[in-house]
């Protein structure tokens, strides 16, 4: 696969998963807000984001690297839907840089992998999540995270 294939399927799948951050979690919404709104229509029924919710782990599920690092690590689709919500309620439920940490983390490689690795090591959910917040903000550089679990 060249060099601008690569580029394509890679802004293509931003595209896809920022349209569907934003249906689930709206900037214009705290936190506490999205949470409690997803909670209310997951026991309604389904609503418009959960169903944004289901199409963004479709397309994490389908996203190679992320397959991949799911069946070496053993995560599920209900893994990575509750690895969300622990992610939310540990102040990574925020807008940072055009990405919802929380949603971007399960989305892409480093920060799933990172988080995964940091909590078998022990390490706390809320200084896991401070991290992740720093390396949305851009903070820690890509290929850093890692570094921060060995």
């Amino acid at each position: 696969m060249g060099i601008l294939s690569t580029f394509v399927r890679s802004w293509n799948k931003s595209s896809r998963l920022r349209r569907l951050q934003l249906k689930i979690a709206p900037p214009d919404q705290i936190v506490d807000d999205v949470v409690a709104v997803f909670m209310q229509n997951l026991h309604s029924g389904n609503s418009e984001q959960e169903k944004a919710l289901e199409e963004f782990l479709d397309l994490c599920e389908d996203d190679d690297g992320i397959r991949k690092l799911m069946e070496i690590e053993s995560l599920s689709r209900s893994d990575l839907k509750e690895i969300y919500h622990r992610l939310c309620r540990a102040g990574l439920g925020q807008w940072v840089k055009g990405h919802y940490a929380a949603l971007s983390t399960i989305a892409y490689q480093e920060p799933l992998l990172f988080l995964v690795r940091a909590e078998r090591a022990g390490m706390n959910l809320r200084e896991i999540a401070s991290i992740l917040l720093r390396y949305w903000s851009n903070e820690i550089p890509q290929g850093g995270l890692l570094q921060a679990v060995t």
